[in-house]
């Protein structure tokens, strides 16, 4: 169990394997010569083969966003986006106020939504919700 749960936490690609069941279907225990730790060793080299034979994919996790800031801020938070790898597909003004909507990776929000508070001086809001996962 120890080298399954093992070979989760590194996955693929370094990142946890979640939401997955695992079963072994058979397996062989010779006494003279194999001990547990060879099958702590042995099961995440076999996960890992497993996972790649069943074309398992790394899937980015995206957030839908929505920017609520003063219209003078519009110009710096529009081209300020693709730093971040976000896309911008709306923008509404409203009451000198600019909404801004989109989507972004969830790996990138935290640094925008940063740098968002520091130049408008904290007069922005930025709301996100999970979106969807990319390949």
């Amino acid at each position: 169990m120890e080298g399954i749960r093992y070979g989760c936490e590194q996955g693929l690609y370094g990142w946890n394997v979640t939401d997955c069941k695992i079963c072994f279907k058979y397996g062989l225990y010779y006494s003279p010569v194999s001990t547990p730790a060879d099958f702590r060793m042995l099961a995440p080299i076999v996960l890992e083969q497993v996972l790649k034979k069943a074309g398992t994919e790394l899937l980015e996790p995206y957030l839908s966003f929505k920017i609520y800031a003063p219209q003078e801020y519009l110009s710096r938070a529009y081209n300020d986006a693709p730093k971040y790898c976000a896309n911008i597909v709306d923008t509404q003004l409203k009451n000198n106020e600019v909404i801004l909507s989109g989507e972004i990776p969830a790996r990138c929000i935290q640094e925008y939504r940063s740098d968002l508070t520091f130049f408008t001086n904290g007069r922005s809001v930025c709301l996100t919700e999970l979106k969807g996962y990319h390949v």
